[in-house]
């Protein structure tokens, strides 16, 4: 008998694993047969949530972050690295992730508590953690990470002075993640844009591997469960795809 898909889920900035619980609700009932586990980012927030998180989850608090995004005085100035043309824009480094090398630490030692993880899902900030790690399997270790696919809902590209080492080779030029992906767009979200080209910087055909993107209508969120019943089934069947026998 198969075991049990295992998917750890890393929440957005300035909330926690318990709202990732409930905005994932669509997804995790079209992957019933799964293992959901959720975390909290290992800092507390340092400033307050988005108003409407406070107003939907006031009483879930604290809340967490994985980093500081400071802006860096010279990101005005800083030139943006080159890319291939096929790769999408370049990115600027325009911001420093504070307490990222921290997260990345922490989320391992979660990661080996917890035992073997098949697929990271992450929403926002969560997202952007999740291809960190991703990168930093295939650049430090010259492999794909030990969990079989990815999920990134309302994704970004990271674009951090501790990143540009994973994302970047010593040209500037932008590395694609050899990790199979799962690529959920809100076409309002304002940062779609970003979302679209991090689905660029995935690995797909071209090295052999598997890629989804999914877009809906709504915004920065998860798509709304009652309205997105088939996109959701359309969700874990890809990821059927991906991860075999195991869902």
């Amino acid at each position: 008998m198969a075991s049990k898909l295992r998917v750890l889920c890393l929440h957005g900035w300035r909330t926690n694993g318990r709202i990732l619980q409930h905005q994932s609700e669509g997804l995790r009932k079209a992957l019933s047969g799964a293992d959901f586990f959720f975390l909290d980012a290992p800092f507390l927030a340092t400033g307050p949530a988005q108003e409407i998180v406070r107003t939907f989850y006031e009483k879930e608090a604290p809340f967490f972050q994985w980093w500081d995004a400071i802006k860096r005085e010279d990101a005005a100035a800083a030139p943006a690295s080159s890319s291939s043309a096929d790769r999408g824009p370049p990115l600027r480094a325009i911001y420093s992730y504070d307490g990222l090398e921290h997260s990345l630490d922490f989320l391992l030692g979660q990661i080996h508590q917890l035992g073997p993880i098949d697929v990271l899902l992450g929403f926002s900030q969560g997202a952007a953690v999740v291809t960190i790690m991703n990168a930093h399997y295939v650049k430090t270790y010259g492999t794909p990470p030990p969990w079989r696919a990815c999920v990134l809902v309302a994704g970004f590209e990271p674009r951090a002075i501790e990143t540009k080492h994973l994302l970047e080779d010593a040209f500037g030029n932008r590395l694609s993640i050899d990790v199979p992906s799962i690529h959920v767009i809100g076409s309002a979200d304002e940062l779609a844009p970003s979302s679209e080209s991090l689905f660029e910087r995935y690995a797909g055909q071209e090295k052999g591997r598997k890629k989804f993107k999914f877009v809906h209508e709504e915004g920065h969120k998860f798509p709304s469960p009652s309205r997105h019943r088939e996109l959701y089934a359309d969700i874990a069947k890809a990821l059927e795809d991906i991860a075999g026998s195991r869902l």
